[in-house]
Order: structure tokens, then sequence, then C-alpha cells
């Protein structure tokens, strides 16, 4: 398809009829994977060095290391490499390519509205390089340099035995011999930031693309350059088209070879954004599974709380309904029952009351009685102490009992002694058991003279 002359650039429409034509018109086999370069200008190279060592992980961390490299928005960024080499230590350093996904598609909606389904996307630079690499000579160099160039585009690439290295698109504007140095440095250059080292004499230069272009530039590159110029002739190992010398088809050639080639290395944007479709759609899945686990673990929560919420109301009616039974237990006059609870708590009122009203009179009117009270308040059951017996006079107690040790027996007399009702406790008697092992005591208390 030859290049048009107007500077206006064809429609999406007219480009697919111009392929349709095309296609047609040629002796192509129409169910043959379909391979295209994205337009001039609109792959973007950069070099990425990185130490991890899987290709896997490399992919998945490569757009977010390079995405201030290229001038494309982060979300319409799609990145592949091509190749790799071992650096310094445990470095690695990748060719990355990049396009953006609306140019991509684009792209490949143009092939398919001309009537076919493209199988992969590439860039001119992989083109070229699998073209020439296809030369038994060229596979066999440790570093070698290729140049296409033609009327829109002048393609630089370096490459290590059959690997692409590096890429440089540049702009030949200039007379061929300004550009002839321009090249020159860009070689010296690139060459030294990739193999640290001065680009060895007489290094091969394989030449192609346009007939007119190439045939001016291998006259003034031989003369400015120490480097063996090498018109590059890629049909010669084709047998159907062995005859063809036309070079400015070297891009297309090497399209070709990449759509046989099923293990190329060649840049293919077209699975690179496949994949990162299918990573979106993977995580759209996981992110729908974990909405419904999370949903499901809700409803779980949710029917956990409302069978201990009938748990609890059960336990509540067992409460209520024992609350009942003792208050009709304890209650047996109380024939209406409105709150157990409050009509409980107003009974032990009543008998808190009627207890402090027979109290007064034990303390007003039996002083004997007050006494056997304040003794058996003041004694607590923690003690262990038994009281086997007590006489009561108008002024005196005698108190004999038994006590677990002799401490226990002093804590009785201090304790008792705090009675406000007696004046003095005397210990009279205090010896050992020897039957039961406890300690026999008897006290005299001094009642207080009214």
């Amino acid at each position: 398809m030859p290049s048009g002359t107007s500077s206006r650039p064809a429609s999406a429409a007219e480009l697919a009829a111009e392929i349709k034509t095309a296609v047609t018109g040629g002796e192509f086999d129409t169910h043959a994977p379909v391979v295209i370069a994205m337009p001039y200008g609109r792959v973007f190279f950069s070099n990425f060095r990185t130490d991890v060592t899987s290709d896997e992980s490399v992919r998945h961390l490569l757009k977010f290391e390079v995405e201030d490299d290229f001038p494309i928005p982060f979300d319409d960024l799609v990145v592949d490499f091509c190749s790799s080499r071992e650096v310094q230590g445990q470095d690695r350093e990748f060719l990355v390519g990049a396009v953006s996904r609306s140019e991509l598609h684009d792209c490949v909606k143009t092939v398919r509205e001309a009537g076919f389904k493209c199988s992969m996307v590439s860039a001119d630079a992989c083109a070229l390089h699998v073209a020439t690499a296809s030369d038994q000579e060229r596979a066999n160099d440790v570093g070698s340099v290729s140049l296409y160039a033609d009327r829109c585009r002048t393609i630089l690439t370096i490459g290590e035995g059959n690997r692409l290295m590096c890429v440089r698109y540049l702009n030949n504007s200039d007379s061929p011999e300004g550009f002839a140095r321009t090249l020159k440095r860009e070689i010296d250059l690139t060459w030294r930031a990739l193999f640290n080292a001065a680009v060895p004499a007489r290094t091969k230069i394989l030449l192609s693309g346009a007939t007119g272009i190439v045939q001016d530039l291998s006259e003034v590159l031989s003369k400015e350059m120490d480097f063996d110029i090498v018109q590059l002739a890629p049909f010669t190992r084709i047998s159907r088209l062995s005859q063809q010398k036309d070079s400015e088809l070297v891009v297309a050639l090497g399209l070709a070879l990449i759509g046989a080639n099923k293990q190329s290395t060649a840049l293919d944007f077209l699975a690179a954004d496949k994949v990162k479709a299918e990573q979106t759609a993977k995580t759209k899945r996981s992110a729908l599974v974990f909405g419904c686990l999370l949903v499901a673990t809700g409803a779980l929560l949710v029917a956990g709380l409302f069978v201990r919420l009938k748990a609890l109301e059960a336990e509540h009616q067992r409460i209520t309904q024992k609350i009942r039974e003792v208050f009709t237990q304890t209650l047996p006059e109380e024939k209406r029952i409105v709150n157990e609870l409050a009509q409980m708590t107003e009974k032990v009122g009543v008998l808190r009351q009627q207890w402090d009203t027979l109290a007064a009179e034990i303390h007003s009117r039996a002083p004997s009685l007050r006494i056997l009270q304040r003794i058996s308040e003041r004694i607590p059951q923690g003690q262990n102490v038994s009281v086997s017996g007590i006489s009561v006079t108008a002024e005196s107690v005698r108190l004999s009992g038994v006590a677990p040790s002799f401490e226990a027996v002093d804590n009785v007399v201090e304790i008792v002694g705090q009675v406000p009702e007696f004046d003095s406790v005397e210990l009279r008697n205090v010896d050992m058991d020897p039957t039961s092992n406890k300690v026999r005591f008897s006290l005299l208390i001094a009642v207080e003279s009214r």
C-alpha cells in the first residue's frame, strides 16, 4: 500500500477500504493470522531495570514502574516487553514498549471493519528486527545495528544476538551529511549505554528502506562512518519473493515473520491489553465473590443474632416464671400479682420496719434479750466460734464456748469488748480440749449499769 501524497491522514473508513482492496487484490490467504504494527509515532520505547527474576512478576509491576516514562495517561497505558538481558549484579534490563489503549482499539477496529480479525499488534521496530535477524550472518553477531529509513520515519535498532535491545526514532529532515553525523553520535551513545564500551571497529550496519533514501544514505555513511554499510536484501531467503528488491517492504516482511513464528518475542500489545482485561475481569469476579461472601456472612450473623435473641427471650420467660413461683410460695396471701419484684421489695420493707420496731422494744424493755442480740451480732460466723453456754444477770454475763485456736479466742474478746453496753470483758478460763483439739474458753462480761 503506497504512501499517499496528501498531507491529510486517511480516515479510518478510507484506511479500512484500502486494506480490504489490497488484501482481496493480492494473493493472500485471508484465513491466515493478521499482524499489524501501530502507526508511526504512536509506540514509545524505554529501558527498564529490575532485580525481579520472574517474567510474570515483572509483567505485574511493569505498568506501575514505567508509568512516568511515557506520555500516556495511566488508565490508558498498555505496556509490554519483548526482550531482556542480565546486567551487573542480579539485575535484568528489559526493553519496554507502550501504546495508548484507545489508539490500539482504533487500529484493531479499522482492521475489523476491513473484514479481518487482528491476531497481534506489534511495532515497526520489532518487525524490522525480526526481518533483519532472519539473516544468518546477523544472527551470529554479538551486537548489531539496523537502520530503516523512508519518507515518514527513520528507525534505529541495536540488537544482541537475536534480541532487540534498544530502539531509537530519528528525524532525517537534515542534509544527508548532517544526518550521518547525527546518526553516528546516536549509535555511539546508545551502544555505550547498552554495552558500556565503544562501538567496535567495522561494525556492520544493515540498511533498509525506500530505495532512493537508502542509496543516498549508503554513500554518505560509507564516507562519514567507520562502519560496514550493508544494504539489506530481506527476500533472498524466501523462494516466491527472491526477486523482490524493494527493501522498503522489510517492515511488512517482519510482521509476516512474527505471525508465522508463534514463539516470537516481539511486542504484542493486543495480548498485553487482553491480559489486563482478564485481570480486571478477574478482579471484578473476586470483588463479586467477596461481596457475596460478605453478604452471606452478614446474613449468618443476623441469623445468629436472631437465634440468640430468641434464646434470651426464652430465658427471660423462664426467669419470669421462676420469680412468679418463688413469689407465690413466699407470699401465698397475695392474690393480686402485678409486679413480683416491686411487691416483694415492698414486703421486705414492711418486714424490716417491723424488725426495727421489735428491736427498739427489745432495747427499751428487754435488756437481757438485747445483750444476747449484741453478742450474736458481734461474733461473726467466719470465726468458727461456738457458744456452748451463757448466763445473764443485771450486772454481768458469763459466756463459755469453743474456738478453733487461741488467736480466735483473742479475736472474740476484742470483738465483744467493742459492745457499748459492756464495761469490760475478762477472759477467765482458756485451755485445749484433748479430744477435739479445740480451745475451750469462758468470758466474764461486766454490763454497763443503768
